[in-house]
């Protein structure tokens, strides 16, 4: 609901006259973790199959909350298996939105491509599907920038929802297997930077709060944590393992 309405939100609250994107933090951030651009590097090795492989995380990311819950309900038969995880992915999309409103910030796509007027106004920039127009063009049809284009969030690069998703997946009893959660995390990180969409400290930081969220669920208070408790039971009953798994909330 928050990500849905942000732009209402924004206007209702007066952020949208009082507050614009900031340009120069993530840069400064980037360079001060790194030493350097990671996205520009990884951009320089633009290829279509590197830009398909990429896409296919961006795709089921919008998805991958209803898959999720469906794997989550088949395998344990139970509809209160999802209630931990629907608990982590609220309070971390509600938190990441609210720094989202308050302090909103220009993706490396913009930063590396907006062009300004002697004084000082905006004249243009590259589209907002980024690095994924090259898929458009081979796809012939405006797939990706119709997509961007609705998006109510255009300036909220900080942090990364498209990374924390996965991230909440991994801390709530993973599908599959937690090496394949650590790989999706993986994935959708290295995508995220390949594409512009992201800084790497965008990544760091949606990772950083939702293992701070899941923290707090464990040491402050978690309304579900009884079933937490029976599903992690149950599951490493089902591995025959003697130890708990790696993330637990």
């Amino acid at each position: 609901m928050v990500y849905s309405n942000y732009t209402f939100l924004r206007n209702i609250t007066g952020l949208s006259s009082v507050s614009t994107p900031n340009e120069s933090f993530l840069p400064w951030l980037e360079m001060l973790v790194f030493h350097c651009y990671p996205h520009r590097i990884l951009a320089k090795y633009a290829h279509p199959i590197l830009d398909f492989l990429a896409a296919i995380p961006y795709i089921c990311h919008f998805g991958l909350p209803f898959l999720f819950i469906v794997y989550k309900v088949a395998s344990s038969r139970s509809i209160n298996s999802v209630y931990p995880f629907l608990w982590c992915a609220g309070w971390v999309n509600l938190v990441a939105v609210i720094i989202q409103l308050i302090f909103p910030t220009f993706p490396p796509w913009f930063v590396d491509s907006a062009v300004f007027g002697p004084s000082g106004e905006f004249l243009k920039s590259q589209p907002n599907e980024a690095g994924f127009h090259r898929l458009d063009a081979i796809l012939g049809f405006p797939f990706f920038h119709k997509i961007y284009a609705s998006s109510p969030v255009k300036f909220g690069a900080f942090p990364s929802l498209h990374v924390a998703w996965p991230a909440v997946i991994l801390v709530s009893g993973p599908w599959i297997s937690e090496k394949f959660a650590m790989f999706h995390v993986a994935w959708i990180t290295w995508a995220a930077l390949y594409s512009n969409h992201h800084y790497g400290v965008d990544a760091i930081a949606g990772i950083l709060l939702v293992f701070l969220v899941n923290l707090m669920m464990i040491k402050v208070w978690n309304p579900f944590q009884k079933e937490t408790n029976v599903l992690s039971r149950r599951r490493r009953g089902i591995f025959k393992s003697s130890s708990a798994p790696l993330f637990q909330v």
